[in-house]
């Protein structure tokens, strides 16, 4: 990683999944299928957390989402329900923002990987 505080460079090898951090188990209550199977990579953690991410199939229920993300999907299928609404899917190439107090369901389907982009000073990861 490059950083001379200007220029972050997003390493190649991290975008594509080698070697990132395993990240720490979502609680049970959350987990509607599948395993809490995930790896992160953080490239900035500051102002702005940009992150590498990639997870093994599962299916979440979110309750008041602690921020902003943006997400732009490398790999899987992301599916996503409103708690009162219909589902939408999101495929390699498409971008999404989960807004801040989101409710409802999340799935990932298949190795889902994505480029993350939240407010770093306000980030608050779910395992905690």
């Amino acid at each position: 990683m490059t950083n001379n505080n200007k220029l972050v460079r997003l390493d190649v090898d991290k975008l594509a999944g080698i070697d990132l951090d395993d990240y720490a188990p979502y609680p049970d209550e959350i987990i509607l299928s599948g395993k809490s199977q995930h790896q992160t990579y953080h490239f900035e953690h500051g102002e702005l957390l940009v992150a590498a991410y990639q997870a093994a199939p599962v299916k979440l229920l979110l309750k008041d989402y602690p921020q902003d993300e943006f997400m732009y999907l490398l790999s899987g299928k992301i599916v996503i329900s409103d708690e009162n609404g219909p589902s939408e899917e999101f495929y390699p190439g498409q971008a999404l923002v989960l807004k801040k107090g989101f409710c409802g369901t999340f799935e990932m389907q298949g190795n889902v990987r994505k480029i993350a982009i939240m407010n770093g000073e306000c980030y608050s990861p779910l395992n905690e």
